[in-house]
């Protein structure tokens, strides 16, 4: 019994993307790959994310190399 249920909530689980994409009306009638506009519409939504992780890395990067020399600078320092 527990393994009927453990299978039906997976066949569920995995059943349940299908059933959810063909809900959207607006979606029903449409070819299966995307248009020059969608894709153009992708492209606008990756730009933000792409630019805050490149901020960010270059930002530690820089904080990091900060310390690094901060570091070696005040360990001189203290030997003279």
């Amino acid at each position: 019994m527990r393994r009927l249920s453990w299978f039906a909530a997976l066949m569920a689980a995995v059943g349940a993307p299908r059933t959810a994409s063909a809900l959207c009306a607006s979606c029903l009638g449409q070819s299966a790959t995307l248009g020059p506009a969608l894709r153009l519409v992708g492209l606008f939504l990756l730009v933000p994310p792409a630019i805050f992780f490149a901020v960010a890395i270059a930002i530690r990067r820089l904080t990091r190399r900060s310390q690094l020399t901060g570091r070696s600078r005040a360990a001189t320092s203290d030997r003279t």
